[in-house]
């Protein structure tokens, strides 16, 4: 019987919130996106609300505000990963505005699409001002029930490089604390194989 082969559709959940650092993780996953070919890409946006919300005035506002920061999504998007010139590209997206706690209303969605993975950033709070203000990142890495990405932006400015990125060679002081290894790996399906029987 022939294998049949099935093109998997990778699906990333990407939270946005018109900050520096989740402008960072939007182009991070669009990089992803744009690497996986066929890829669905979703952003999400919440608006942080009470969960006992009964007034029927604030909630006309907040369902005119979700229709006004959808449209505002899909431009923020376009602005923040427009193309390097003569390098034009396609990408499927869906933009969610939801309700609620920020890391609660992204792990549903992340539920309701089926996602393969998050990608959030971080504001790289630290000491007292992380305890009192939390940290969605945090939450996402504690609770998801699949891989989240913590998009940083790349920056070694401040960081020294190794003397040497290759351990020293026989006869030589060893100056370094580990070994590095170049392979070439090429893995092919596996056949099924029942073993015990003759």
């Amino acid at each position: 019987m022939e294998a049949q082969t099935q093109t998997t559709q990778n699906r990333i959940l990407v939270a946005a919130d018109f900050s520096g650092t989740s402008k960072h993780a939007l182009q991070e996953a669009m990089r992803l996106a744009r690497l996986m070919p066929g890829s669905e890409l979703h952003l999400i946006y919440v608006l942080r609300t009470d969960k006992q919300l009964h007034n029927a005035d604030k909630i006309d506002e907040l369902e005119r505000e979700l229709r006004a920061k959808a449209e505002e999504m899909r431009e923020h998007v376009v602005n923040v990963c427009a193309p390097q010139i003569g390098d034009p590209f396609t990408q499927e997206l869906t933009v969610h505005v939801r309700l609620g706690d920020p890391a609660a209303a992204i792990h549903q969605t992340a539920v309701d699409v089926d996602a393969d993975m998050i990608v959030v950033g971080t504001h790289g709070r630290r000491g007292l001002e992380k305890m009192l203000l939390g940290s969605v990142a945090e939450e996402l890495i504690r609770v998801a029930h699949l891989p989240v990405v913590v998009a940083h932006p790349k920056d070694f400015s401040s960081l020294r490089k190794s003397d040497s990125a290759e351990p020293a060679r026989p006869g030589e002081d060893l100056h370094s604390t580990g070994i590095s290894h170049r392979l070439h790996l090429s893995f092919a399906p596996r056949t099924s194989h029942i073993s015990g029987l003759v």
